[in-house]
């Protein structure tokens, strides 16, 4: 089994933000503990990390790749909460009995 099995398509895109994360870990370790001296190595490593994960999003293929999909997880969990309220209402209409009138409270006196 290699690599590309593995990780999927982003394969590549996962070894070169862990060598980058690793470049930045090495930078980090060698820098001065002050915020000043570990800036840019925690951003390497932040962006090594990242790069990493977006490989292995993109390269995922099946039901792995799918949950990555935000207009499918949107419509998905619209559609469970709209379920959800129609059966708490007990409607097929989701309990919307508008009338077309004002919500002000007033009975119209």
């Amino acid at each position: 089994m290699n690599l590309e099995d593995t990780l999927g398509d982003g394969w590549r895109q996962v070894v070169g933000g862990l060598g980058l994360f690793l470049v930045g870990a090495i930078w980090g370790s060698a820098a001065e503990t002050s915020i000043d001296g570990m800036f840019w190595p925690l951003v390497v490593m932040m962006l090594g990390a990242l790069g990493a994960i977006l490989g292995m999003s993109l390269g995922a293929g099946g039901a792995h790749g799918e949950s990555f999909d935000l207009r499918t997880a949107v419509d998905d969990m619209t559609e469970m909460l709209n379920e959800l309220q129609s059966k708490l209402t007990g409607g097929e209409d989701g309990g919307s009995s508008d009338d077309g009138g004002s919500d002000d409270g007033d009975s119209g006196e």
